[in-house]
């Protein structure tokens, strides 16, 4: 491979008058015909001072790459900065203040329509988290809220078996195949059977149970028109 930072010399026509190749034009005299300084072709060496030009470039391109990078990083940042800031009004100062004022919503001075909303959303623990699995799915079946259980039971087959997927759970352990259970619970679903039993002043397990629970301010302009 050829070192351009110190490349030859031109190819060069029969006259010594240096030239540039393009392999899909090729050069049959002694005038640059090339719309591409560095298509040398495939045995030519590209003109010095081209290169040159190409590593001024690249030196100029790399500097506005590395400002370009400088200044992203420093936009996310600010922008990071500005949802926090945001998260800490609409999160815990104004529903907090809200609540010492005994209000849900109220317009400002300013025009502004403020409203505060409770937010739940629940989910089962993670899949390492085996027991406690276990704990949630029999409070759900316990308080009878089992239908929400998705079930899938699975059961690896060689080829040609196909008929017998469709077999029943028993029949297949009988049959001497060992099906694997897996159960889970729409998170939507979840967050709907929470929010509902919170509703009707029931106690959630919170120790098994994903639950964020917080409320959330909604700000809007009020239409003076």
């Amino acid at each position: 491979m050829r070192d351009l930072s110190s490349a030859g010399d031109a190819l060069r026509s029969s006259d010594g008058a240096a030239r540039f190749t393009s392999m899909s034009e090729p050069v049959t005299d002694g005038t640059a015909v090339s719309e591409n300084d560095f298509d040398f072709g495939s045995d030519a060496d590209p003109d010095g001072a081209a290169v040159a030009r190409a590593f001024a470039e690249l030196d100029q391109l790399t500097l506005q790459a590395e400002r370009a990078t400088t200044r992203r990083k420093r936009m996310e940042e600010e922008l990071q900065k500005a949802k926090d800031a945001e998260r800490e009004l609409l999160e815990r100062r104004i529903p907090e203040l809200l609540a010492q004022m005994r209000l849900d919503k109220c317009t400002t001075a300013s025009g502004i329509e403020v409203s505060v909303k409770r937010e739940i959303r629940a989910s089962l623990p993670g899949m390492e988290r085996v027991d406690d699995r276990t704990r949630a799915f029999a409070w759900l079946i316990d308080g009878g809220n089992g239908g929400v259980i998705k079930n899938t039971v699975r059961v690896d087959l060689d080829r040609g078996h196909d008929a017998r997927a469709t077999e029943l759970v028993a029949d297949l352990r009988a049959r001497g195949f060992e099906p694997q259970q897996f159960k889970d619970v729409n998170h939507q679903t979840l967050s709907a059977l929470v929010r509902e039993l919170v509703a009707a002043g029931k106690i959630i397990p919170r120790d098994i149970l994903n639950v964020f629970d917080q409320k959330t301010t909604k700000l809007s302009r009020k239409d003076n028109s």
